[in-house]
């Protein structure tokens, strides 16, 4: 049967049958492996962006307890040099940093809302998925 095609041997050879199952399933164990990467990222920043907030709260209080009172402007530069140093080393450029004096709740008190925003490392950019934005909100009180 020289010159005919064998579609019974055809059929039969499984040879390559790995590779065609590894094209198959090569997207689908990627885009796995690059969203628990991108979970990563995100609790790392999320965990991060918190330490900042309390840090920065911290620094605040213990200032306003040396008789050394702090601006709005001074609370956010700090809080933007925690993120970005260690051991946290956030991407400054995707960090905001808004401190705000609303009128206090509690007597005797001043009252500081630090927000801060950042955008982490964005894994899944080739596969048109964007990276979720991570906002913490935290109240500072000081004494008047």
């Amino acid at each position: 049967m020289t010159g005919k095609l064998n579609f019974r041997a055809f059929l039969r050879d499984t040879r390559g049958a790995a590779l065609v199952e590894f094209a198959i399933l090569a997207p689908i164990i990627f885009a796995l492996m690059f969203g628990v990467l991108q979970v990563g990222f995100h609790m790392f920043a999320y965990n991060a962006v918190r330490s900042v907030a309390s840090d920065t709260a911290r620094y605040t209080i213990v200032e306003y307890q040396k008789d050394d009172p702090i601006t709005i402007t001074q609370i956010e530069n700090q809080a933007e040099a925690y993120a970005v140093n260690a051991p946290y080393e956030l991407d400054g450029a995707k960090l905001t940093a808004t401190a705000t004096k609303p009128v206090t709740d509690i007597a005797g008190t001043t009252k500081f809302m630090l927000t801060l925003t950042y955008v982490p490392a964005n894994m899944l950019g080739f596969f048109n998925i964007g990276s979720p934005t991570i906002t913490v909100t935290r109240p500072i009180y000081v004494a008047a």
